[in-house]
C-alpha cells in the first residue's frame, strides 16, 4: 500500500529559524489552492497524465493507500470545510483497503472546538501539533503565532475531541538567557497526554531571520554538548513515561508511530501533491515545481514534473541512512536484495570501525544505532555514503 501526502505551502508567518518553501496565507484565497488541490489529485486518476511516471501513477490509482498526510506549511489554515472534498479526491483515487490514517500538521492558534469537529467528520483521525515550545519566550524568540496557554490549550482540545492519535512537536537547542526548557515542554507534554512527540534539534540555516541574528552575534544557540544532554534526559523522560524511541526524533506511546512517516523511512512508495511535493513510485522519484502562482492559474493540473534520477548507489545509502533512524535499524540483506551492489557487505571496515566504536550494533545482517549514534547520526551516515570518508573519535 501507498502513501499520499497533501501539500499545503501556507503559514500564518514564516518563523524565524524557517527556510522551507512557503507563503505567508494572510489574505490569500486558501479556498483556491484547496479546489487545484482536489483538481491535481482528480487528474491523477486520469490515464492521460502526463510523465513523468504515467504508468506508475496509473497503477497507484488502482492500489490502496493507508496513509494520507496533509503537511506545510500549516494545513490546519485552509477553511476546514474546503478539507473534505480534498479528502475524499484522494480516498476515490487509492480506496484504502482497511482503517486508514488520515493525518492533519496543525498549528495550536487554529485548533477552535467548530474547526476540530469539521476535521473530524472529514475523516481526520491524527493530529501533529506545531507546539514548538510551552515557554512564551523561546516562542516569541521563533516568532509563532500562538503563546504557551494558546499550546496546552489546542492540545487538550484535540484530546477532547477523541482523534485516534494526538502529537505535539517540540524544538530542542533555541538561544536563550534561561537554561533550555526541553525537558519541561517534555513534561507538560507528558501531562496533557500526548500520544506522540517529535523532538527537533534546531538547525540554523543562514538565510532565515534566526540564522541572521546567530550570525551578527545576537543569538547563540545551545551548544552541541548541552543539546545532546538535554536530548538524553528528553529521552530517558519520554521512556520511563511509556513511550517508544521509535526513530531519532520521535516518540510514541505502543500503537502510535507515524505509519506515514514510516513509509520514508522504510523506503517504501508515496504520491505527493501540490507545489514542491515529492513522489516515489514505481522506482521513480519526481517532485512538483516550487511554483505556488504557476500552480493556481493552472488550476492544480498540468504542471511539469521535475524527474529526480539518482544512481542505484545513491538510492542504496538513502535506504540505509533512512531506515537507520529507526530503532530497529535496517536489514542489510533486504536492501542488498532491492538495490544490488549498494549495500555494505557484512566486513565493511567502515561498518566494523563503527560497531567498535559503539555507535552501531550489528546482529546478523541487521544494523542499528547505538543511543550513542544517534547523537552523531549525521556524521555517521556521511562516513556509509558511496566514496565518502571522514573520522568519528
Amino acid at each position: 500500500m501507498i502513501g499520499l501526502y497533501l501539500h499545503v505551502p501556507y503559514c500564518t508567518v514564516r518563523c524565524s529559524y524557517c527556510d522551507f518553501y512557503l507563503v505567508t496565507g494572510r489574505g490569500r484565497d486558501l479556498g483556491a489552492y484547496a479546489r487545484a488541490l482536489t483538481a491535481e489529485i482528480a487528474a491523477a486518476a486520469d490515464a492521460g497524465v502526463e510523465a513523468p511516471g504515467p504508468a506508475a501513477i496509473n497503477s497507484a490509482a488502482r492500489s490502496p493507500a493507508d496513509t494520507i498526510h496533509l503537511g506545510g506549511g500549516t494545513p490546519s489554515l485552509l477553511p476546514a470545510a474546503a478539507l473534505r472534498p480534498v479528502l475524499e479526491a484522494a480516498l476515490r483515487f487509492c480506496p484504502p483497503s482497511g482503517p486508514a490514517e488520515i493525518a492533519l500538521e496543525a498549528n495550536p492558534e487554529d485548533l477552535d472546538a467548530g474547526t476540530i469537529d469539521l476535521w473530524r467528520t472529514a475523516g481526520v483521525t491524527r493530529l501533529a501539533i506545531g507546539v514548538q515550545s510551552f515557554d512564551d519566550a523561546r516562542l516569541r524568540l521563533m516568532r509563532r503565532p500562538h503563546d504557551a496557554a494558546r499550546a496546552a490549550q489546542s492540545v487538550s482540545r484535540a484530546r477532547a475531541a477523541g482523534f485516534a492519535s494526538v502529537g505535539v512537536d517540540l524544538i530542542l537547542g533555541m538561544p536563550g538567557a534561561r537554561p533550555d526548557p526541553t525537558l519541561d515542554d517534555v513534561a507538560r507534554a507528558i501531562d496533557l497526554g500526548v500520544d506522540h512527540l517529535s523532538l527537533y534539534l534546531l538547525e540554523i540555516h543562514p538565510g532565515t531571520r534566526l540564522g541572521r541574528a546567530v550570525a551578527l552575534g545576537k543569538e547563540a544557540p545551545l551548544e552541541a554538548d548541552a543539546a545532546a544532554s538535554v536530548y538524553e534526559a528528553a529521552a530517558d523522560r519520554l521512556i520511563a513515561a511509556g513511550f517508544e524511541h521509535y526513530e531519532i526524533s520521535n516518540f510514541a506511546r505502543p500503537g502510535h508511530r507515524s505509519r506515514h512517516n514510516l513509509k520514508y523511512w522504510t523506503d517504501e512508495e508515496y504520491l505527493g501533491f501540490g507545489p514542491s511535493a515529492h513522489s516515489y513510485l514505481g522506482g521513480e522519484r519526481w517532485s512538483n515545481p516550487p511554483d505556488l502562482a504557476g500552480y493556481l492559474a493552472r488550476g492544480g493540473v498540468g504542471s511539469k514534473r521535475l524527474d529526480d534520477p539518482q544512481p542505484r548507489a545513491t538510492r542504496g545509502w538513502e535506504a540505509l541512512s533512512a531506515g537507520l533512524r529507526l530503532l530497529e535499524g535496517v536489514d542489510l540483506d533486504q536492501l542488498e536484495a532491492r538495490y544490488p551492489g549498494a549495500m555494505p557487505a557484512g566486513g565493511d571496515t567502515t561498518i566494523e570501525a563503527l560497531v567498535s566504536a559503539g555507535f552501531m550494533t550489528i546482529a546478523g545482517r541487521r544494523l542499528a544505532l547505538t543511543r550513542r549514534g544517534r547523537l552523531v547520526s549525521n556524521e555517521l551516515f556521511e562516513r556509509l555514503e558511496p566514496k565518502r570518508s571522514g573520522r568519528i573519535s
